[in-house]
């Protein structure tokens, strides 16, 4: 997939001294230097415009280099017929602006009237065509400036690499599950999304065909990353080769992430197998995969591994320490090694395949049983049919207890939309929406990028419900 690309124009009227003072040039270095840190392309117009003629030429440029993003400086005042041009190029809009360099005297640039005539014209004259934009104020070098530009390019990239992306969907939503339905037209229109379903025996077709040399490599690097492994060598192998069986049907058909139904099929066709470390291991290794065949949740995982840029996992919603103001996040085992605390991961028998086995039964592998290092995580799920956003912050905390066997972490400091949740509030928000009851997680708080994400394309962000004692029923 091809980075962001980042189109620069500068804006200018001779009468002020943007030439004189090389804000144009000075700018275009520090976005270089922003581009390798930030890890995108840079496409800089290498003279400012200043006149309608001049805008139309860089702008016929621009287009035929496919920016992404397109940031126009107002590298002084400049007449408003520039614009133009430019905000006919097929690109996504910010608008930047410079301080004075004194103030006293001439003014030197005028670059916030520039930058407000530039913005009422968008606004205004333009209105009919709803064009959003992001402001810009400072040189490049602020810290300011780059933090609105990191977001951007986080928020912007994965939009980018979801539109270039296709799901495979392992045979279908896990039976009774019908609340992971979805909107395959409505995906594909709001994010680019394309989604391709494959029968159960498209990966257990596979399985039988990879060599003893194979397997030992997925188990070896598996179990290095592992503090403890408790399970049979049988055990580790058929699950390095679910993984090779997974990984290479994605590599065939280049998908992005994996929605899996992980039951019943793998148990009564592969021996009571649970691919959930084998999951895990696709997850730590760069190939997003949800459980249970849960494509608007695979779909969040890729996203929330785009703007991350590391590792994420999928969870249920399981249990309220109320007092506390905590809530248990567990699945069986699917997240990566790399969450982990500091005792490490686990490579288990799965925690609740042989729950109504005798205690003297073969057991079941493989989990990834963890509990989640602390610090602060993201909650992010595109609604079925992605027109809506469910996201929240959180904090992984010490809980009352280590929590169920299986991959799980205690969450406390809960915020929607800069809110602060309670425990009642969780529920009531829960119930008012029917949220489902898989939540996608990613490392770090990156609440400031989904919003941008969101805005960008459209996509309406849950509120908080607050708790009241009477019926809350959603309007309709």
């Amino acid at each position: 997939m091809s980075n962001l690309r980042i189109g620069l124009v500068g804006a200018f009227f001779p009468n002020f001294d943007a030439l004189k003072l090389g804000v144009y040039e000075k700018s275009k270095e520090d976005m270089q230097a922003l581009a390798h840190s930030l890890d995108f392309e840079l496409i800089a117009i290498q003279e400012g415009v200043k006149s309608q003629e001049e805008a139309e030429r860089a702008a016929r440029k621009l287009e035929a280099t496919g920016v992404d993003f397109l940031l126009i400086q107002a590298s002084s005042f400049s007449l408003g017929d520039v614009i133009l041009p430019l905000v006919n190029v097929n690109a996504r809009l910010g608008l930047w602006f410079l301080p004075e360099p004194s103030f006293e005297g001439e003014i030197p640039l005028n670059s916030f009237t520039g930058f407000n005539l530039f913005a009422s014209i968008i606004r205004l004259h333009l209105q009919e065509r709803h064009l959003p934009f992001k402001w810009f104020f400072g040189m490049a070098a602020t810290p300011q400036f780059q933090r609105r530009l990191e977001i951007t390019v986080r928020a912007l990239g994965a939009l980018k690499r979801l539109s270039q992306t296709r799901i495979g969907l392992i045979g279908a939503a896990a039976p009774t599950f019908l609340n992971l339905e979805y909107n395959a037209p409505s995906i594909a229109r709001r994010l680019g999304v394309q989604i391709e379903q494959h029968p159960m025996d498209d990966v257990f077709g596979r399985i039988d065909g990879y060599t003893d040399s194979q397997v030992t490599e997925v188990v070896g690097a598996m179990t290095a990353r592992a503090a403890e492994v408790q399970v049979t060598d049988e055990w580790m192998a058929r699950t390095g080769r679910v993984y090779l069986a997974l990984r290479d049907l994605a590599e065939e058909g280049a998908y992005g992430a994996l929605g899996v139904r992980c039951w019943p099929e793998f148990q009564s066709e592969l021996g009571g197998i649970g691919p959930c470390a084998a999951i895990g291991w696709l997850n730590e290794t760069g190939l997003p995969a949800s459980c249970e065949g849960d494509v608007p949740g695979a779909i969040s995982m890729l996203a929330a591994h785009h703007v991350s840029r590391a590792p994420v996992t999928i969870t249920d919603l399981v249990a309220l320490a109320e007092e506390e103001g905590l809530v248990h996040m567990w699945h069986c085992g699917p997240s990566p090694p790399s969450w982990a605390d500091e005792t490490g991961q686990a490579l288990t028998y799965h925690p609740t395949l042989d729950r109504a086995s005798p205690p003297d039964a073969p057991r079941s592998g493989v989990s990834s049983d963890l509990v989640f290092a602390p610090g602060p995580v993201t909650i992010v799920r595109f609604s079925q049919a992605a027109d809506k956003l469910l996201l929240m912050s959180a904090q992984v905390v010490e809980g009352p207890s280590r929590g169920y066997a299986g991959s799980r972490g205690w969450l406390g400091d809960l915020h929607m939309n800069g809110e602060r949740l309670s425990i009642s509030d969780l529920i009531e928000t829960v119930a008012y929406y029917g949220l489902e009851h898989h939540y996608p997680l990613a490392r770090g708080n990156w609440t400031d990028v989904f919003h941008e994400l969101a805005a960008w394309a459209r996509i309406d962000i849950l509120g908080r419900i607050a708790y009241q004692d009477y019926l809350v029923s959603p309007p309709g």
